[in-house]
Protein backbone atom coordinates (compact mmCIF):
# COMPACT_ATOMS: atom_id res chain seq x y z
CA UNK A 1 0.00 0.00 0.00
CA UNK A 2 1.19 3.58 -0.97
CA UNK A 3 0.25 6.61 1.68
CA UNK A 4 0.31 9.77 1.20
CA UNK A 5 1.00 12.14 4.22
CA UNK A 6 0.51 16.05 4.55
CA UNK A 7 3.73 16.74 6.68
CA UNK A 8 3.05 20.59 6.86
CA UNK A 9 3.10 20.63 10.61
CA UNK A 10 6.24 19.36 11.41
CA UNK A 11 7.50 23.42 10.70
CA UNK A 12 9.74 23.67 13.76
CA UNK A 13 9.39 24.39 16.64
CA UNK A 14 7.57 21.52 16.65
CA UNK A 15 4.02 21.39 18.55
CA UNK A 16 1.62 18.77 19.64
CA UNK A 17 0.84 18.19 15.93
CA UNK A 18 4.01 18.31 14.47
CA UNK A 19 5.11 15.42 17.07
CA UNK A 20 2.24 13.61 16.24
CA UNK A 21 2.82 13.54 12.59
CA UNK A 22 6.58 12.70 13.43
CA UNK A 23 6.34 9.65 15.62
CA UNK A 24 3.61 8.48 13.48
CA UNK A 25 5.51 8.64 10.05
CA UNK A 26 8.53 7.36 12.00
CA UNK A 27 6.36 4.08 12.77
CA UNK A 28 4.12 3.66 9.95
CA UNK A 29 7.29 3.73 7.45
CA UNK A 30 8.46 0.32 9.07
CA UNK A 31 4.83 -1.22 8.67
CA UNK A 32 4.50 0.42 4.63
CA UNK A 33 7.77 -1.28 4.25
CA UNK A 34 10.64 0.78 2.33
CA UNK A 35 9.51 3.93 0.48
CA UNK A 36 5.67 2.83 0.57
CA UNK A 37 4.96 6.18 2.76
CA UNK A 38 5.43 9.95 0.87
CA UNK A 39 5.36 12.85 3.20
CA UNK A 40 4.45 16.14 1.34
CA UNK A 41 6.12 18.70 3.39
CA UNK A 42 6.69 22.61 2.72
CA UNK A 43 10.57 22.63 3.75
CA UNK A 44 13.35 20.25 4.84
CA UNK A 45 12.86 18.41 7.87
CA UNK A 46 14.97 17.71 10.66
CA UNK A 47 14.50 14.68 12.51
CA UNK A 48 13.16 12.72 9.22
CA UNK A 49 16.71 11.14 9.01
CA UNK A 50 16.74 6.71 9.44
CA UNK A 51 13.01 7.12 8.10
CA UNK A 52 12.46 4.65 4.64
CA UNK A 53 10.00 7.36 3.05
CA UNK A 54 10.57 9.78 -0.04
CA UNK A 55 9.82 13.40 0.91
CA UNK A 56 8.26 15.79 -1.29
CA UNK A 57 9.10 19.52 -0.40
CA UNK A 58 7.22 22.74 -2.32
CA UNK A 59 8.92 24.05 -5.12
CA UNK A 60 8.88 27.21 -3.64
CA UNK A 61 9.24 28.56 0.00
CA UNK A 62 5.21 28.70 1.94
CA UNK A 63 6.54 31.34 4.52
CA UNK A 64 2.81 32.24 4.92
CA UNK A 65 -0.24 30.06 6.07
CA UNK A 66 -2.18 31.27 3.00
CA UNK A 67 0.96 29.94 0.63
CA UNK A 68 0.78 26.56 2.62
CA UNK A 69 -2.92 26.42 2.39
CA UNK A 70 -2.38 27.24 -1.88
CA UNK A 71 0.36 24.46 -2.44
CA UNK A 72 -1.57 21.82 -0.24
CA UNK A 73 -5.09 21.89 -2.23
CA UNK A 74 -2.81 22.86 -6.02
CA UNK A 75 0.00 20.62 -5.59
CA UNK A 76 -0.33 18.14 -3.27
CA UNK A 77 -3.19 16.40 -5.27
CA UNK A 78 -1.12 16.62 -8.58
CA UNK A 79 1.92 15.05 -6.87
CA UNK A 80 -0.45 12.38 -5.24
CA UNK A 81 -1.73 11.29 -8.73
CA UNK A 82 1.68 11.10 -9.98
CA UNK A 83 3.01 8.86 -7.07
CA UNK A 84 0.11 6.46 -7.33
CA UNK A 85 -1.02 6.61 -4.06
CA UNK A 86 -3.04 4.28 -2.73
CA UNK A 87 -4.31 6.29 0.69
CA UNK A 88 -3.86 9.97 1.24
CA UNK A 89 -3.54 10.68 5.20
CA UNK A 90 -4.09 14.46 6.59
CA UNK A 91 -2.61 14.39 10.27
CA UNK A 92 -4.47 17.93 10.76
CA UNK A 93 -8.06 18.18 9.53
CA UNK A 94 -7.93 19.91 6.41
CA UNK A 95 -7.69 17.82 3.46
CA UNK A 96 -7.24 18.80 -0.17
CA UNK A 97 -9.69 19.39 -3.30
CA UNK A 98 -9.06 16.93 -5.92
CA UNK A 99 -7.25 13.52 -4.08
CA UNK A 100 -7.22 11.19 -6.90
CA UNK A 101 -7.99 8.32 -4.77
CA UNK A 102 -9.57 7.79 -0.79
CA UNK A 103 -8.33 9.79 2.37
CA UNK A 104 -8.32 10.06 5.63
CA UNK A 105 -8.16 12.82 8.26
CA UNK A 106 -7.35 12.59 12.05
CA UNK A 107 -9.19 15.24 14.01
CA UNK A 108 -7.65 16.18 17.38
CA UNK A 109 -10.23 18.26 18.74
CA UNK A 110 -13.29 20.63 17.85
CA UNK A 111 -12.02 23.62 19.93
CA UNK A 112 -11.73 25.78 16.94
CA UNK A 113 -15.30 25.48 17.12
CA UNK A 114 -15.73 27.58 19.91
CA UNK A 115 -15.31 31.36 19.32
CA UNK A 116 -13.38 31.89 23.35
CA UNK A 117 -10.89 29.39 21.88
CA UNK A 118 -9.59 30.90 18.56
CA UNK A 119 -9.05 33.79 16.38
CA UNK A 120 -12.25 34.21 14.32
CA UNK A 121 -10.03 33.95 10.75
CA UNK A 122 -8.67 30.78 12.12
CA UNK A 123 -12.27 29.42 13.23
CA UNK A 124 -14.28 30.27 10.03
CA UNK A 125 -11.39 29.08 8.14
CA UNK A 126 -11.18 25.37 9.81
CA UNK A 127 -14.70 24.96 10.32
CA UNK A 128 -15.39 25.69 6.35
CA UNK A 129 -12.71 23.04 5.35
CA UNK A 130 -12.96 20.72 8.20
CA UNK A 131 -16.10 20.33 7.46
CA UNK A 132 -15.65 19.73 3.86
CA UNK A 133 -12.86 17.28 4.87
CA UNK A 134 -15.07 15.09 6.62
CA UNK A 135 -17.50 14.77 4.52
CA UNK A 136 -14.98 13.63 1.72
CA UNK A 137 -12.75 11.47 4.12
CA UNK A 138 -12.96 7.71 3.85
CA UNK A 139 -12.08 7.14 7.51
CA UNK A 140 -11.82 9.57 10.39
CA UNK A 141 -9.27 9.32 13.10
CA UNK A 142 -10.45 10.93 16.67
CA UNK A 143 -7.70 10.77 19.22
CA UNK A 144 -10.45 9.95 21.92
CA UNK A 145 -13.43 8.58 22.45
CA UNK A 146 -14.06 11.95 23.68
CA UNK A 147 -13.42 13.21 20.34
CA UNK A 148 -15.17 11.03 18.82
CA UNK A 149 -18.67 11.70 20.58
CA UNK A 150 -17.62 15.20 19.43
CA UNK A 151 -17.11 14.26 15.93
CA UNK A 152 -20.54 12.12 16.11
CA UNK A 153 -22.77 15.09 18.09
CA UNK A 154 -21.49 17.60 15.56
CA UNK A 155 -21.31 16.04 12.51
CA UNK A 156 -24.40 13.07 11.86
CA UNK A 157 -22.72 12.20 8.98
CA UNK A 158 -19.40 10.72 10.17
CA UNK A 159 -21.75 7.73 12.21
CA UNK A 160 -19.60 4.31 11.31
CA UNK A 161 -16.27 6.23 10.08
CA UNK A 162 -14.65 7.11 12.88
CA UNK A 163 -12.28 5.08 14.52
CA UNK A 164 -10.58 5.89 17.59
CA UNK A 165 -6.64 5.87 17.21
CA UNK A 166 -4.91 6.86 20.91
CA UNK A 167 -1.44 8.63 20.41
CA UNK A 168 1.73 7.36 21.36
CA UNK A 169 4.38 8.65 23.91
CA UNK A 170 7.28 10.35 22.52
CA UNK A 171 9.92 7.56 22.53
CA UNK A 172 12.47 10.78 24.12
CA UNK A 173 10.70 9.73 26.97
CA UNK A 174 10.91 6.16 26.94
CA UNK A 175 14.72 6.74 26.82
CA UNK A 176 14.97 9.31 29.66
CA UNK A 177 17.12 8.49 32.54
CA UNK A 178 15.99 8.07 35.77
CA UNK A 179 16.99 10.43 38.22
CA UNK A 180 17.82 13.50 35.76
CA UNK A 181 18.79 16.21 37.89
CA UNK A 182 16.57 19.42 38.71
CA UNK A 183 16.86 22.34 36.59
CA UNK A 184 18.61 25.26 38.12
CA UNK A 185 16.69 26.97 40.52
CA UNK A 186 16.47 26.92 44.19
CA UNK A 187 12.97 26.29 44.96
CA UNK A 188 10.78 23.09 44.22
CA UNK A 189 7.91 23.94 41.63
CA UNK A 190 4.73 23.19 40.13
CA UNK A 191 4.87 22.58 36.09
CA UNK A 192 2.76 23.39 33.39
CA UNK A 193 3.20 22.65 29.48
CA UNK A 194 1.19 24.01 27.02
CA UNK A 195 0.64 26.76 24.57
CA UNK A 196 -0.33 29.92 26.74
CA UNK A 197 -3.90 30.30 25.14
CA UNK A 198 -7.20 30.99 26.17
CA UNK A 199 -8.11 26.96 26.57
CA UNK A 200 -5.26 26.21 28.92
CA UNK A 201 -6.60 27.89 32.02
CA UNK A 202 -4.18 30.05 33.02
CA UNK A 203 -5.22 32.77 35.18
CA UNK A 204 -7.45 30.06 37.18
CA UNK A 205 -4.00 28.06 37.54
CA UNK A 206 -2.50 30.88 39.01
CA UNK A 207 -5.01 31.70 41.73
CA UNK A 208 -5.03 28.07 42.53
CA UNK A 209 -1.99 28.35 43.27
CA UNK A 210 -1.56 31.38 45.22
CA UNK A 211 -4.55 29.84 47.21
CA UNK A 212 -3.02 27.14 47.54
CA UNK A 213 0.60 28.20 48.66
CA UNK A 214 -0.90 30.66 51.04
CA UNK A 215 -2.79 27.72 52.75
CA UNK A 216 0.11 26.00 53.28
CA UNK A 217 3.10 27.72 53.32
CA UNK A 218 5.16 25.60 50.71
CA UNK A 219 7.78 27.45 48.94
CA UNK A 220 7.00 26.03 45.62
CA UNK A 221 7.08 28.15 41.85
CA UNK A 222 4.94 27.48 39.71
CA UNK A 223 6.51 27.16 35.71
CA UNK A 224 4.86 27.95 33.03
CA UNK A 225 6.49 25.93 29.89
CA UNK A 226 4.93 27.31 26.74
CA UNK A 227 5.20 29.37 23.63
CA UNK A 228 2.83 32.80 23.80
CA UNK A 229 -0.31 31.72 21.74
CA UNK A 230 -3.67 33.97 20.55
CA UNK A 231 -5.19 35.81 23.55
CA UNK A 232 -2.41 35.71 26.07
CA UNK A 233 -3.11 38.82 27.37
CA UNK A 234 -5.34 37.43 30.53
CA UNK A 235 -2.28 35.45 31.69
CA UNK A 236 -0.30 38.46 31.45
CA UNK A 237 -2.26 40.61 33.56
CA UNK A 238 -3.17 37.91 35.67
CA UNK A 239 0.72 37.73 36.16
CA UNK A 240 1.12 41.41 36.96
CA UNK A 241 -1.77 40.87 39.95
CA UNK A 242 -0.45 37.94 41.34
CA UNK A 243 1.12 38.65 45.15
CA UNK A 244 3.35 35.94 43.89
CA UNK A 245 4.40 37.04 41.03
CA UNK A 246 8.26 36.41 41.50
CA UNK A 247 7.39 32.86 41.83
CA UNK A 248 5.88 32.72 38.94
CA UNK A 249 8.23 31.85 35.91
CA UNK A 250 7.24 31.72 32.12
CA UNK A 251 10.38 29.98 30.48
CA UNK A 252 8.90 30.26 26.83
CA UNK A 253 9.19 27.10 24.18
CA UNK A 254 11.52 24.20 25.78
CA UNK A 255 12.90 21.78 23.16
CA UNK A 256 11.61 18.07 23.48
CA UNK A 257 15.11 16.94 24.37
CA UNK A 258 14.48 18.79 27.40
CA UNK A 259 11.05 18.41 28.20
CA UNK A 260 12.21 14.59 30.77
CA UNK A 261 14.40 16.92 32.57
CA UNK A 262 11.74 19.51 32.99
CA UNK A 263 8.54 16.89 33.93
CA UNK A 264 11.12 14.70 36.28
CA UNK A 265 12.18 17.90 38.19
CA UNK A 266 8.24 19.06 39.05
CA UNK A 267 6.65 18.07 42.38
CA UNK A 268 3.58 18.17 39.99
CA UNK A 269 2.44 18.61 36.79
CA UNK A 270 -1.43 21.38 37.03
CA UNK A 271 -3.25 20.82 33.41
CA UNK A 272 -6.40 22.55 34.17
CA UNK A 273 -7.77 22.67 30.45
CA UNK A 274 -10.91 23.75 29.36
CA UNK A 275 -11.26 21.60 26.30
CA UNK A 276 -8.60 19.09 25.84
CA UNK A 277 -8.99 16.12 22.21
CA UNK A 278 -5.99 14.31 24.10
CA UNK A 279 -3.60 15.83 26.10
CA UNK A 280 -0.39 14.64 25.85
CA UNK A 281 1.69 16.59 28.64
CA UNK A 282 -0.74 14.28 31.17
CA UNK A 283 1.02 11.36 29.57
CA UNK A 284 4.75 12.51 29.61
CA UNK A 285 4.05 14.00 32.81
CA UNK A 286 2.92 10.42 34.32
CA UNK A 287 5.76 8.38 32.13
CA UNK A 288 8.83 10.40 34.40
CA UNK A 289 6.47 9.91 38.01
CA UNK A 290 5.73 13.27 37.97
CA UNK A 291 1.81 13.37 39.97
CA UNK A 292 -1.09 14.97 37.72
CA UNK A 293 -3.69 17.35 38.11
CA UNK A 294 -6.14 18.17 35.49
CA UNK A 295 -9.59 18.54 34.08
CA UNK A 296 -12.56 16.62 35.21
CA UNK A 297 -14.17 17.10 31.48
CA UNK A 298 -13.37 16.35 27.87
CA UNK A 299 -10.42 14.16 27.17
CA UNK A 300 -8.30 14.38 30.39
CA UNK A 301 -10.22 12.06 32.46
CA UNK A 302 -10.20 9.44 29.81
CA UNK A 303 -6.16 9.66 29.24
CA UNK A 304 -5.52 9.77 32.77
CA UNK A 305 -7.89 6.99 33.52
CA UNK A 306 -8.02 7.13 37.55
CA UNK A 307 -4.14 7.70 37.37
CA UNK A 308 -4.42 11.80 38.37
CA UNK A 309 -6.29 14.11 40.88
CA UNK A 310 -9.30 15.74 38.24
CA UNK A 311 -10.91 18.76 39.46
CA UNK A 312 -13.45 21.10 37.47
CA UNK A 313 -11.17 23.49 35.33
CA UNK A 314 -14.01 26.34 36.40
CA UNK A 315 -13.58 26.02 40.13
CA UNK A 316 -10.33 27.30 41.61
CA UNK A 317 -11.08 26.13 44.87
CA UNK A 318 -11.03 22.83 43.59
CA UNK A 319 -8.14 23.13 41.69
CA UNK A 320 -6.16 24.31 44.66
CA UNK A 321 -7.54 21.61 47.11
CA UNK A 322 -6.24 18.62 44.20
CA UNK A 323 -2.46 21.49 44.47
CA UNK A 324 -2.78 20.72 48.30
CA UNK A 325 -3.49 17.43 48.85
CA UNK A 326 -0.40 16.11 46.19
CA UNK A 327 1.90 18.12 47.85
CA UNK A 328 0.77 17.60 51.69
CA UNK A 329 0.18 13.66 51.19
CA UNK A 330 3.21 11.75 50.16
CA UNK A 331 1.71 8.75 50.09
CA UNK A 332 -0.96 10.09 47.51
CA UNK A 333 1.93 11.50 45.60
CA UNK A 334 3.66 8.61 45.29
CA UNK A 335 0.65 6.56 44.88
CA UNK A 336 0.03 8.84 41.39
CA UNK A 337 3.40 8.04 40.03
CA UNK A 338 3.56 4.30 40.21
CA UNK A 339 -0.40 4.58 38.80
CA UNK A 340 0.84 7.45 36.40
CA UNK A 341 3.72 5.30 35.00
CA UNK A 342 1.92 1.77 34.54
CA UNK A 343 -0.41 4.43 32.47
CA UNK A 344 1.62 5.91 30.47
CA UNK A 345 3.02 2.85 28.99
CA UNK A 346 0.17 1.91 27.66
CA UNK A 347 0.89 4.62 24.84
CA UNK A 348 2.95 3.51 22.42
CA UNK A 349 3.14 4.68 18.82
CA UNK A 350 3.36 1.01 18.05
CA UNK A 351 0.52 0.63 18.87
CA UNK A 352 -0.68 4.18 17.34
CA UNK A 353 1.00 2.95 14.10
CA UNK A 354 -0.86 -0.11 14.24
CA UNK A 355 -3.64 1.33 14.77
CA UNK A 356 -3.81 3.62 12.13
CA UNK A 357 -2.67 1.34 9.20
CA UNK A 358 -6.13 -0.50 9.56
CA UNK A 359 -8.04 2.39 9.39
CA UNK A 360 -5.83 3.15 6.13
CA UNK A 361 -6.94 -0.51 4.91
CA UNK A 362 -10.67 0.19 5.59
CA UNK A 363 -10.17 3.19 3.84
CA UNK A 364 -8.47 1.69 0.73
CA UNK A 365 -11.03 -0.86 0.61
CA UNK A 366 -13.75 2.10 0.14
CA UNK A 367 -12.12 3.37 -2.80
CA UNK A 368 -13.29 6.88 -3.85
Amino acid sequence: MRVGMMGRSMRPPLTGIGRYTLNLASHLAGILGPDALTLYLTREVRGLAGIRCRRVVAPVPTPHEALRAIWEQTFVPYAARRHRIDVYHSPNYTLPLGLPCPSVVTVHDLAFMDPHFHNRRLRIYLKLLTKSSLRRAAQVIAVSEYTKLELEQQFPFLSGRVSVVYSGLDPIFRKALAGIEHPSGERPYILFVGSIEPRKNLPRLIRAFERAMASTGLPHELVLCGPWGWRYQPVTEALRRSPMRDRIRHVGYVPASELPGLYAGADLLAYPSLDEGFGFPIIEAMSMGTPVITSDRAAPPEVAAGAAITAPPRDVNAIAAGIERVLTDRDLANDLSDRGRARAAEFTWERAAAGTFEVYRRAAGQGL
